[in-house]
Order: structure tokens, then sequence, then C-alpha cells
């Protein structure tokens, strides 16, 4: 009786759990953390069984042809049958990544030689890159996949129509720079010979106003005049001045 009960409970739990009405917090009290019941993948299954099964990779192509985007059927199976799938078939699409990936194996009797011969084989294949040819011949050189419209791959990293704007402002940037520095170069320049000639001008102004003020002595004042002065007897006497003199209070004037 216990055991019916136990099932009844955890399909309670599964169910409030797995609400997506749930706020985080009201999810939160849901969490069980010592009760040994994993949902990682309970929801999914739930879905899957709603769902129904494919019994062949060509039943559940064929689910997804006819489904429509509002109740649309995802199909999960081997990497390699639903590449191959996809590559043969332009209606289809491949999205994620893979998981759960296991290496393909052939089995042997437990102690046979084969099993030596085989990997000698195999091992000999990849260090000739034999394996990536045969893939590549196969794969990618397939005619039908030659037919069908490449998609937009978002995984090529980025291409130089997304990274043109960059190298336009670089290059508009430099050009920008080049002439101001001819305009800085030019302006420089131009004031330079502007001052030079201020300069040279203010110079010859300044000597011809120099020589404006620059007198010459008059000889006659300096040496003065010969006079004449009358003596105690009425006679006139020349008064005289000596050359060395005169020429002595000359050069101390200037």
């Amino acid at each position: 009786k216990e055991q019916p009960i136990t099932d009844c409970v955890i399909q309670i739990w599964k169910e409030m759990s797995l609400n997506d009405s749930l706020t985080p917090v009201e999810r939160s009290k849901l969490a069980v953390w010592d009760y040994p019941v994993s949902d990682k993948y309970t929801k999914m299954w739930q879905a899957m069984q709603e769902a129904g099964l494919p019994n062949s990779l060509d039943e559940a192509v064929e689910r997804i042809r006819n489904s429509t985007s509002a109740s649309g059927f995802a199909f999960l199976g081997d990497a390699t049958d639903i590449r191959y799938k996809v590559l043969t078939n332009c209606d289809l699409q491949m999205v994620g990544e893979e998981f759960s990936r296991k290496p393909y194996a052939i089995a042997v009797q437990q102690g046979s030689p084969l099993k030596d011969q085989f990997n000698n084989a195999i091992l000999m294949l990849l260090n000739k890159r034999q394996l990536e040819k045969l893939k590549e011949q196969w794969w990618k050189n397939d005619d039908i996949q030659s037919k069908c419209e490449k998609p937009d791959d978002q995984s090529d990293g980025i291409s130089i129509q997304n990274i043109g704007g960059v190298f336009i402002v670089i290059f508009v940037g430099i050009g920008m720079a080049c002439i101001t520095l001819v305009f800085e170069f030019w302006y420089y320049k131009y004031r330079k010979n502007i001052k030079i000639v201020d300069v040279m001008e203010a110079n010859d102004e300044n000597s011809r106003v120099k020589n404006s003020n620059l007198k010459i002595p008059n000889l006659k004042q300096e040496f003065g005049n010969l006079g004449e002065i009358k003596n105690d007897s009425g006679q006139n006497v020349l008064k005289t001045r000596t050359l060395n003199s005169e020429t002595n209070n000359f050069k101390s004037r200037f």
C-alpha cells in the first residue's frame, strides 16, 4: 500500500514542479534535495510520450514535413542519420549541437586477432588522411546537396561586409588628419613670414625716426663769432679763440 501512495505523491510533485506558470520562488519551494528523483529530462520525455515516438527514420521525416509551425515536430536521433537526411533533402535543417557522442566500433569475438588488424588499418587510414578524403567525397561533394541553396552560416565569423564601416572610418580619419597637418603647416609658415615683414618695417621706421632726430651742430654758433670789444682807451681789440680749445669744446658737447 505504501508504494502506490509514494508513486502518487511523486506524480503530483512532478506535475507541480514542471508547471510553467510557477514563479522561480514558488518553483524553488518544490525543489528536492534529499530524495533521489532526477527531473532533468522528465518534461522532455513526457512531451515525447504525448506526441508519440516514430517507428522509423522515414516516418520521422514525414512527420517533420507535415507538421506546422504552431505544433512543430522535431526529431532527436543519431547525428549521422540526421546529417545524411539534411544532406539529401533541401527542406530539412539540423539545429543544435551534438550531445552524448559515442564513437562507432566494430565488434569481434573476444581474443580474436582481427582486433589488432582492424586497429592498425584504421590508424593507417587516419595517418594517411584517407578517411577525411572519403568524407569529403561522399558528404561535401554530393550532387544532390549541390542543388540546394546555401543558407547563411552564422558560425563563419565576421566577414569583410560586416567590418567595412570600420575601415571607412579609419580612412576618413587619416584623410582629415592629413588635411589638418597641411593647414597647420601653411598657417604657421604664413604667420612667420608676416612677423618677419613686420619686424623689418618696424626697424626701417625706427631708423627714420632716429635720423630725423639727429641734428648737426652749427659750427658758427659753437665756435662763436669773432667779437670786438673796446678797451679802456676806446680802441677795438680783436677777441680770438684758439682752435684747440674750441675743438675740445665741440667734442665734449657730442
